[in-house]
């Protein structure tokens, strides 16, 4: 079994690496967040799960055949927002003002021709989203939104997807995993 997912991979340039950096400081030394390496930063398309190896080659035939039509396309992720409440957040990401309809497309074909395999839907409504940091505990609430407010003008990170990736995530110990690429998807249209 392997442990997939589907996703666009948030390539760093000095202006996003700053981003992300100076919004770690809003973060003290009390509060428990695991940051998400830059490296790792992507925007989940779906999430697959434990997958059975003999059935990668058709779910990559499938990726293949969503995929190829499609011409690359710009998202622009100048938003910052979490999941959870102001008072309980688990997760800070980064997204678009934007509605991208290419994302969408590519979200709700996916939905569809994963489920031939047995994926579920995902549940609730699909936000297109980079995770920046998982969050166990804060210490001073306030202070920390403050903060991610006042960082938050920083992200204006224009990116031209080209590709589409299909991932293996290896879970080297509970905070960090590593990311393998299985196949990338060029996006070129036809």
């Amino acid at each position: 079994m392997k442990r997939l997912f589907i996703a666009i991979r948030i390539p760093s340039d000095e202006k996003f690496t700053t981003a992300c950096r100076a919004i770690r400081r809003s973060s003290t030394k009390l509060d428990k967040i695991n940051w998400i390496d830059l490296e790792n930063i992507h925007m989940t398309l779906k999430f697959l799960g434990d997958t059975k190896e003999d059935v990668i080659p058709a779910i990559e035939q499938k990726i293949e055949e969503l995929t190829k039509p499609m011409a690359s396309f710009d998202i622009c992720l100048n938003r910052i927002g979490a999941f959870g409440s102001r008072y309980q957040p688990r997760i800070i990401w980064v997204g678009s003002d934007d509605k991208i309809k290419e994302i969408n497309q590519l979200h709700k074909g996916l939905e569809k021709h994963m489920r031939a395999f047995g994926f579920k839907p995902t549940f609730g409504n699909f936000v297109p989203h980079a995770t920046l940091a998982r969050i166990h505990s804060i210490d001073d609430k306030k202070y920390f939104w403050k903060q991610i407010l006042a960082h938050a003008p920083l992200f204006n990170h224009r990116l031209e997807v080209k590709e589409i990736i299909l991932f293996e995530s290896i879970c080297q110990n509970k905070h960090t995993p590593e990311y393998r690429v299985i196949k990338q998807f060029e996006l070129k249209g036809e």
